[in-house]
Order: C-alpha cells, then sequence, then structure tokens
C-alpha cells in the first residue's frame, strides 16, 4: 500500500479574477503564498519519502514554499502528468463564460479547441499513481496539482462522473486530501486537516 497526500495550489492571477488557467500559468498572488502557509500548518510533522509536483509554475511554486515551511529540502520532482486538464484555445476565457458557451466543467468527454477532456486528463492521472504505488509500496509521497486532478481521483475512487463532480464541488487553494492505493484501487480518499 502507497499513502499519497495531495495539496492544491494556491490562488492565481486568473483563480483571482475567474479565468480558466488549465496549462496556461500565472503567478501566486499574495492570498496564494498564505494558502501555501496554510498548507504547511495541516502536514506539519509529518513524513514523506518523495515530493512529486506538477510541472506547471503554480504548483511548483506552492510544493517549494510548503516544503520549504516544514523545513524539508528533498528535490521536488516535477511530472507533467499531474498537470490541470488542458483547455487549449479557451485558457484564459472566463470561467463562467467558458461554462456557460461550451459546458467545460460539466462535461466529461468535451474536449477544449486544442485541449483535451476531462476523461484523458483522468486517464493520465490515475496511470500516473498507479505507476508510482507500484515502485514505492509501503511510502508516503507528497503530490502538489490542481482541483482538476484531485477531482479526478476523488471521482475515480467514488465512481461518481467527473464532469458532475467539477460542477458541483470545489476545493480551497489550501486543500490537502489524503488517499491510499493498493493492487491498482483507491481504498480510501478523505479530506486532511492535520493529526
Amino acid at each position: 500500500m502507497t499513502t499519497f497526500y495531495i495539496c492544491r495550489h494556491g490562488q492565481t492571477q486568473y483563480n483571482q479574477q475567474g479565468r480558466l488557467s488549465g496549462w496556461t500559468d500565472t503567478p501566486l498572488t499574495d492570498e496564494g503564498v498564505r494558502n501555501a502557509q496554510s498548507t504547511v500548518s495541516k502536514l506539519k510533522g509529518l513524513h514523506f519519502d518523495r515530493i512529486i509536483s506538477s510541472d506547471l509554475g503554480r504548483a511548483f511554486v506552492t510544493a517549494y514554499l510548503i516544503t520549504r515551511g516544514l523545513g524539508i529540502d528533498t528535490e521536488i520532482e516535477r511530472n507533467q502528468a499531474l498537470r490541470e486538464v488542458s483547455y487549449g484555445d479557451l485558457a484564459g476565457m472566463e470561467t463562467a463564460k467558458a461554462t456557460a458557451e461550451y459546458g467545460v466543467d460539466k462535461i466529461t468527454d468535451y474536449i477544449a479547441p486544442k485541449g483535451e477532456s476531462l476523461a484523458q486528463m483522468q486517464a493520465r492521472v490515475i496511470e500516473l499513481i498507479n505507476r508510482l504505488a507500484d515502485h514505492n509500496p509501503g511510502q508516503t509521497i507528497l503530490l502538489t496539482s490542481h482541483e482538476g486532478v484531485i477531482s479526478a481521483i476523488n471521482t475515480y475512487f467514488s465512481g461518481t462522473d467527473l464532469g458532475t463532480h467539477m460542477d458541483t464541488k470545489s476545493y480551497p487553494h489550501d486543500y490537502v486530501g489524503k488517499f491510499t492505493l493498493e493492487n491498482g484501487q483507491i481504498v480510501s480518499f478523505a479530506d486532511y486537516t492535520g493529526e
């Protein structure tokens, strides 16, 4: 069994402006830095064998702030499979407009122009965590990623529709989830607020 903790990146300028980010990066806001500090308080006292972040800047900077806040100087590995869904040509569009006109966060199989579907994103995320579990039995891994990725893992565990989930549930920027994976199955998934 492998244990994972997954954190959402801190608030960014696009988040603040209500715009789709996807694979487009904007910097963390001051609130985003505070989000990372809040995450540190939830993770204090835990040991991590590996630290892996989405390769997008907002997640990597958040991972850096979290690990340094915890006094961990372990290398932060970057992995493209932990990226948010690609919104392609819709990146930067106001989220409300993209949802109203294209159903971006509601339809699991919708593919944005030059982007990918939520289902495609979920498949690459699950493939990665299965591979990580296979190669790291008995270890604890910290992931820093995105709201869509957290939703993808949660719905894979619960067997619910990813698009519906993303339309009805949101995760704060200091969110931490904990899940365990064994024999290719997520055997638990829960919000984590500290022990």
